[in-house]
């Protein structure tokens, strides 16, 4: 995972740093408006430590995952700061 425009920081270092961030995973799910808050359980994985690599295990089927910038409060920047594919895991 990176970004471009803005830097890689953990969550909580300075929640109000409009620079940086850290990447979440949805699963099955739309980018989250800017400004909205990331929801921390098994559609929405937070990478708060900054991570960059993350390894995701899905069922069979096919899958919409959304790779979502987020500030230090976990605050979405919105689309312009998302990508997402299609999968389809086959057992």
């Amino acid at each position: 995972m990176n970004v471009n425009g803005l830097k890689i920081r953990p969550a909580g270092e300075d929640a109000e740093d409009k620079k940086t961030g850290h990447h979440h995973i949805l699963i099955n799910m739309a980018a989250f408006p800017e400004g909205q808050a990331i929801p921390n359980d098994a559609q929405h994985l937070h990478y708060g430590k900054g991570q960059t690599e993350a390894e995701v295990t899905l069922p069979p089927g096919e899958h919409t995952i959304t790779l979502q910038f987020a500030d230090g409060a976990h605050r979405s920047y919105g689309p312009k700061m998302s990508k997402t594919i299609k999968v389809t895991v086959v057992k």
